[in-house]
């Protein structure tokens, strides 16, 4: 009975989920009721009320839980890992794990990070990345810098950052095991070096 009751419980949330995802794609988060949600969920405003506060407390649920799991991901990036299987030429396991997590919020986190989303939550996801790399450079760092460490950090979370938006807004049409390979092999050799243009030192 119990699962039951679980089963019914997820399928309800699932359909409160795809109505404010589809209200979010017509109107900004503020303008959206309660009651909108309910009934393009098909129940009745005493259902969202035993879910959620308000419409603030829904969505703040839905980037907390999303935050988390990619959290999850994040922290389990190593760097020295990643330059390995850059030099494989194979795709990085971790990297791959969290393409297909991201692709799996893949609608929330466009609309989130989108034109018309929340700027508080897109600095919130990349400090996840720039906090990560922080670690990550920490335990490979060489005795002297050419260049001063935060700047360093700074490029690498917005090229990493900015290649997870990318894929995103474009739909994610290359699959998380090629992403995690251009990522890896990003960072590895840089931008020249993938491309070509230059060879490896």
């Amino acid at each position: 009975m119990a699962e039951k009751l679980d089963r019914r419980k997820a399928k309800t949330k699932q359909h409160l989920y795809q109505a404010l995802m589809s209200l979010l794609a017509e109107k900004s988060a503020d303008t959206i009721t309660v009651t909108e949600i309910a009934e393009r969920a098909n129940v009745n405003r005493g259902t969202f009320y035993l879910h959620y506060k308000d419409v603030a407390d829904m969505l703040q649920q839905l980037k907390d839980e999303v935050c988390e799991h990619l959290s999850e991901r994040i922290e389990k990036l190593n760097l020295a890992d990643a330059m390995r299987y850059a030099d494989m030429e194979e795709p990085y396991p971790v990297s791959v794990k969290l393409f297909e997590e991201i692709a799996n919020h893949a609608e929330f986190l466009r609309l989130m990070l989108g034109p018309g989303g929340d700027l508080t939550y897109v600095i919130r996801l990349r400090e996840l990345f720039t906090a990560r790399m922080y670690h990550n450079l920490q335990l490979n760092m060489p005795d002297k810098l050419s260049i001063p460490m935060d700047y360093l950090v700074a490029y690498l979370t917005s090229a990493n950052f900015g290649v997870v938006l990318h894929w995103i807004e474009t739909g994610m049409s290359i699959p998380p095991e090629k992403m995690a390979k251009i990522m890896s092999s990003t960072v590895n050799f840089g931008p020249l070096v993938t491309l070509g243009i230059r060879q490896a030192p």
